[in-house]
């Protein structure tokens, strides 16, 4: 036992450390998310799917399971739906710009809505055959469910350590609180779903969802693709 208090010898090196430190994000997943400057424009949107609806068109969910309704998946050529058609096309080419894609022109290849109990869940999934997937709220009941994004990088679950706290850095599910006239747009192959509910009112939760596609030349080194 030290019979004298412990003293560093003023003369010993410091240890070695490193200098000039940075951390990069490798290989990111990103997710857009913007709400629209006119939120009128989701009561005239809502107007249009409510009379599809009504009007027989689409699909609706068999007597005695939780009610949901699915439009057609073409509502992007309807004339009403217009002035939101251009704000995603505005938006997904400043995304698409954003990701440096090479493309001739870029195009809605499919858009419908969801019309649904607001405490419904939806299964994960993803949207095959296209670049981008989209969301834009146009109605949300209070605590109504949530959008939930899990991470697609499935092989580095093989070790997972416990964590004293979830960050940016090893989190592997995001979700956020539907808002009404919240546009959120993410790459097709994210797996993503609805979460379970709380909602408390009847009112029903709407959301029109859209896929974008590029036209082009795709070549990849000895592969190429024309997209028309």
């Amino acid at each position: 036992m030290l019979d004298r208090p412990y003293r560093v010898n003023p003369t010993a090196a410091a240890p070695v450390a490193l200098t000039d430190k940075q951390m990069f994000m490798l290989f990111p997943t990103p997710l857009f998310m913007g709400k629209v400057s006119d939120i009128s424009l989701c009561d005239r949107v809502e107007t249009k799917l409510r009379d599809l609806k009504n009007s027989g068109v689409g699909h609706s969910s068999p007597e005695g399971a939780v009610l949901a309704y699915m439009s057609p998946d073409d509502i992007q050529t309807l004339p009403e739906m217009k002035e939101l058609v251009d704000v995603i096309m505005r938006e997904s080419g400043q995304i698409l710009d954003a990701l440096a894609v090479k493309r001739d022109s870029h195009y809605i290849s499919n858009m419908w809505a969801n019309i649904a109990n607001p405490n419904r869940r939806h299964h994960l999934h993803i949207h095959p055959n296209c670049l981008l997937s989209g969301i834009i709220y146009i109605a949300t009941p209070k605590r109504c469910g949530q959008t939930l994004f899990v991470s697609p990088r499935l092989l580095s679950k093989g070790l997972e350590p416990t964590y004293t706290q979830k960050n940016e850095l090893n989190a592997d599910v995001f979700s956020f609180p539907a808002e009404k006239g919240r546009m959120v747009m993410w790459p097709a192959h994210l797996p993503h779903g609805v979460e379970q509910g709380a909602a408390e009112e009847a009112d029903e939760r709407i959301v029109v969802a859209f896929n974008i596609m590029i036209r082009g030349k795709i070549e990849q080194h000895t592969a190429q693709l024309s997209l028309l």
